[in-house]
């Protein structure tokens, strides 16, 4: 791995972090990522106009169930921000990496090593120290943590990664069997068309609960942002389509969870929230955790 590629990997990861942070930031995250929705729907638009997409039709059933599963992605990670803080939320939003090996394992019969194992639990006991969030740090302190507003809904955003991640692997599969096309247009194609059916649907799901009024001045107040923030969220991911080319895919998946650091340093520091020696710990923790996933692979 070259120093580019670490340098790009930190830039995606960063932009990551700071999307999310501009989320947290506004007025109604909920509202917020509808106007990002908006953003990214008329990007596809251009891009689709510009290359049609052919989806092979074995590949479709992945791309619905993926579209469903981001929508609930959306919904609960727009509500973890409304019920608690970024520094709490995000890592353990983006703790996915650690689990999905170990449900590839229980569903697609895939291997886990020792060392695999070990980064798992690190990343368990980085969660671990998410939720000590008091003096008291005994069992019972730590379940009522987790039954809180806030915990639900990062572990339900959690759910949806790990999930989305897992038919996104089958279908990505399935759409380089059945297709000639580059690997990263494949995978862009695949990210837009789930993208489409998830933010359509959370858009409409806005619109039923409030009122235009409401969107229309979040989205004058607030729209560098929101542009800022979907921009960065699209050069994010482009930049790791073009490493994948190139790069083993599970160092790049592994060294981008240092975005959990920065999302971490940017509660803290730009919305004052606390908790920040426990929470970085358990962040540099999960990072390590990865790391040790990776080199397993």
């Amino acid at each position: 791995m070259t120093s580019l590629t670490i340098i790009l990997v930190f830039l995606s990861a960063f932009f990551h972090a700071l999307w999310n942070f501009y989320a947290k930031s506004s007025t109604s995250t909920q509202i917020f990522f509808f106007w990002m929705g908006v953003f990214t729907l008329f990007l596809t638009l251009i891009v689709f106009s510009i290359r049609l997409p052919i989806i092979p039709s074995q590949v479709w059933v992945y791309v619905i169930l993926s579209g469903l599963v981001h929508f609930g992605y959306w919904f609960s990670l727009s509500r973890a921000y409304m019920a608690g803080d970024i520094s709490f939320v995000y890592p353990i939003a983006r703790s996915a990496p650690a689990f999905v090996p170990l449900f590839a394992l229980l569903f697609l019969g895939e291997s886990i090593s020792t060392r695999g194992l070990a980064g798992i639990f690190c990343v368990v006991l980085a969660i671990y120290l998410f939720q000590q969030r008091g003096k008291e740090t005994s069992y019972k302190s730590i379940l009522q943590y987790a039954c809180k507003p806030d915990s639900i809904w990062a572990f339900s955003t959690l759910g949806t990664v790990i999930t989305y991640s897992l038919i996104d692997k089958q279908g990505m599969a399935e759409f380089h069997s059945h297709s000639n096309s580059a690997s990263v247009w494949n995978a862009m194609t695949y990210y837009l068309a789930e993208g489409c059916i998830a933010l359509i649907l959370y858009n409409a799901y806005i619109f039923l609960q409030f009122r235009w009024r409401q969107i229309a001045e979040i989205g004058h107040r607030e729209w560098k942002q929101v542009i800022t923030a979907a921009t960065m969220a699209m050069v994010s991911y482009t930049l790791i389509l073009y490493l994948l080319m190139t790069e083993k895919v599970s160092y790049i998946v592994a060294l981008r969870q240092c975005s959990v650091v920065f999302a971490v340093l940017l509660g803290s520091y730009k919305l004052r929230e606390s908790g920040l020696r426990l929470r970085l710990a358990g962040a540099v923790l999960m990072v390590f955790g990865m790391f040790l996933i990776a080199l397993a692979e």
